[in-house]
Parts: C-alpha cells; sequence; structure tokens
C-alpha cells in the first residue's frame, strides 16, 4: 500500500471516528399534526399523549394557529395513546371565588369541551413506520 493510499485510509478512519454514526435510535417517534375548534384552527393550546395505563410514554406539545409538532427527541414510542387537548380562554376564571396570585395570574376556564381533555375519549396510534401526521376536529 503506498503512502499516500495509507494516509488516505487513515484520514478517513480518523474522520469516521470523530464524527460518529449519528445520533442513536431510543424508538420515539415525531408527532405533528392539526387541531381545529368549532370549525377554526386553534388559536392556542396544549395537546397531550398519554399511554392508556398513564404508566409509560407521554409528552405533549403546544398549539399555536392550529398546529403542534413533537420532534423525535421528545417523541413517543410506537403505541396506542389517550389524547387531551385543552384551551384556556384567559378571561374567566376557573373558580371566580379564588382570587388571583400574587403574580395577578388565575387559572382559567377551559373553551375545551370536558370529552376532549379531562374526561377524554379521543385516541391516537403512534406507528413505527410511518408519518404520524395526527389531526383532531373539535366541534
Amino acid at each position: 500500500m503506498s503512502f499516500l493510499s495509507r494516509g488516505f485510509v487513515c484520514g478517513c478512519l480518523l474522520l469516521l471516528s470523530m464524527t460518529g454514526c449519528g445520533p442513536a435510535d431510543d424508538g420515539r417517534r415525531s408527532v405533528s399534526g392539526t387541531v381545529t375548534f368549532q370549525g377554526k384552527p386553534l388559536d392556542r393550546g396544549n395537546i397531550m399523549f398519554v399511554t392508556p395505563d398513564g404508566l409509560g410514554s407521554q409528552t405533549g406539545a403546544v398549539i399555536a394557529s392550529g398546529a403542534y409538532e413533537i420532534p423525535a427527541e421528545q417523541g413517543l414510542l410506537p403505541g396506542r395513546y389517550k389524547v387531551a387537548i385543552s384551551s384556556a380562554d384567559g378571561d374567566v376564571p376557573a373558580d371566580p371565588n379564588t382570587p388571583p396570585g400574587p403574580s395577578g395570574n388565575f387559572t382559567s376556564v377551559d373553551r375545551i369541551p370536558a370529552e376532549y381533555n379531562t374526561e377524554s375519549k379521543l385516541e391516537a396510534e403512534v406507528k413505527d413506520q410511518a408519518e404520524n401526521v395526527i389531526d383532531f376536529t373539535i366541534p
């Protein structure tokens, strides 16, 4: 093997050892989609994905202008999930008898009906070999 060939091979091995093989795939998948409420994109809110038993993988995202996105790094393992969507109105206190906190903030009434958040029956399946775009429509 010539000096140039040995140098080339050594250089390639050094470069490969420095760059590694990229991030490890821990099985988590990205999830994204849209949420419409009363026929329009939900302007603001939150979405939460929780395993049916509540003990496994779970994550959530902010909904802005009707869209949400969970990158793979914070994503979900393939499987079925319960889904809860919430969106506080920001104007009406959830309990008018509770004074605002020191910052003046208070817990607001949720615009989303209970059957889509606290009593949600919504479900979604995250698939291993799919794009996982999951949209929700709330009447």
